[in-house]
């Protein structure tokens, strides 16, 4: 069966889509790292995990916060993009370590989030990395899929 949303398809466990619900509250708007961070943090998820409805979601996300199209087509290259500071290259570096080998995160990647950010800041934005590997690998293993392409 496929989904249009990942909270369709968690409709079949509320329990889940309500704690769920909690968490992306928790480490969205209730946070206290910018939301440009955590879009870029969150489509560097979905395209590292070739989940197709995590990237168009926050993709679209990302522009409605005024993310320009050539920020967005650059994050590939983040190291080297003038596009990026490099606050957010600390976060986008963690973003593709954690997701491409989860067991841990290398203490010079440690230390150039803690270079730009507070220790609250960096629990903050390694929980969303996690979040986001959940959200794209249970988006992905449940088929849902891009709004494009969404039954109707």
């Amino acid at each position: 069966m496929a989904y249009g949303s990942l909270f369709e398809a968690l409709a079949e466990q509320p329990e889940i889509a309500r704690t769920l619900a909690a968490h992306l509250r928790a480490c969205g708007d209730d946070g206290t790292v910018g939301r440009r961070v955590k879009e870029l943090i969150a489509l560097m998820v979905g395209w590292l995990n070739a989940c197709d409805y995590c990237t168009c979601v926050h993709e679209e996300i990302a522009q409605h916060l005024g993310i320009s199209t050539e920020t967005l087509a650059s994050l590939g290259d983040y190291a080297r993009s003038p596009h990026f500071s490099d606050a957010e290259r600390a976060a986008l570096a963690a973003t593709v370590s954690l997701t491409r080998e989860p067991r841990a995160l290398p203490p010079n990647l440690m230390d150039a989030l803690h270079a730009h950010y507070t220790p609250e800041q960096c629990v903050e934005i390694v929980a969303a990395i996690g979040l986001n590997n959940y959200l794209s690998r249970v988006s992905n293993a449940l088929g849902v899929k891009p709004p494009s392409s969404a039954p109707a």
